[in-house]
């Protein structure tokens, strides 16, 4: 079972970016309300105002993705972090 993880990870198999939601839950109800009013805007914009808004989109998909990778990263270094700390055998466990 501990070792689960651990193959998971060499054969590829953990895929954190493609967890998936129910469409009734707080996020499901965001990206709905998000997609509505993108079909609304579309439908009152000239040809240069939805290529503007597809520019606009792209960054922010781009900055979205970077956030990301950014919060993804620094969790998991300091995720090491704690277990290097649990690990160390000058670190007082102890409860006050």
């Amino acid at each position: 079972m501990k070792h689960k993880i651990l193959e998971d990870f060499f054969y590829g198999n953990i895929h954190p970016n493609e967890e998936s939601f129910q469409r009734s839950a707080e996020y499901g109800k965001a990206a709905e309300c998000l997609v509505n009013e993108e079909e609304q805007l579309r439908a009152m914009l000239s040809q240069q105002g939805m290529d503007s808004l597809e520019r606009l989109i792209s960054a922010q998909i781009t900055v979205t993705a970077l956030t990301s990778e950014g919060y993804y990263i620094d969790g998991l270094k300091t995720g090491f972090r704690l277990a290097l700390a649990l690990l160390d055998d000058e670190t007082d466990f102890s409860v006050p």
